[in-house]
């Protein structure tokens, strides 16, 4: 029994860590990376556990950021908020949010959407 308390209180020490976990964002569409053929007109942001959403902007590669404005006032797991008209380019969305414990996280998702195909014929 005595050879078992080391590893009892490794596990207990465990199992307080991951209830201090942050929240992280789970997933995006647009993802991260991604290529598109058409513009997107929402960002869909997911959660790993409710989140209130703080700051939310689109920025094209050698735009000014444009700041979506009608973020929702209660916390969440999802958002789908609406993006401004944009075209073929390079994009950034930038995040943050503050989780319940008061953490706040912050990050980007690039894509890229490609220029529509020429319909003129050689």
């Amino acid at each position: 029994m005595r050879s078992l308390i080391p590893w009892i209180a490794i596990a207990a020490l465990s199992a307080t860590g991951l209830a201090e976990a942050h929240a992280h964002l789970h997933s995006s569409t647009p993802a991260n990376h991604s290529r598109l053929s058409v513009a997107p007109k929402t960002v869909t942001l997911e959660f790993e556990e409710p989140v209130q959403l703080t700051a939310l902007s689109v920025k094209k590669a050698e735009g000014e950021p444009q700041k979506i404005t009608s973020l929702p006032a209660a916390a969440s797991k999802t958002f789908s908020l609406p993006l401004p008209a944009i075209d073929a380019g390079t994009y950034v969305i930038t995040w943050r949010a503050v989780s319940d414990d008061g953490h706040v996280m912050s990050a980007t998702i690039q894509f890229s959407i490609k220029p529509a195909a020429s319909s003129a014929t050689k």
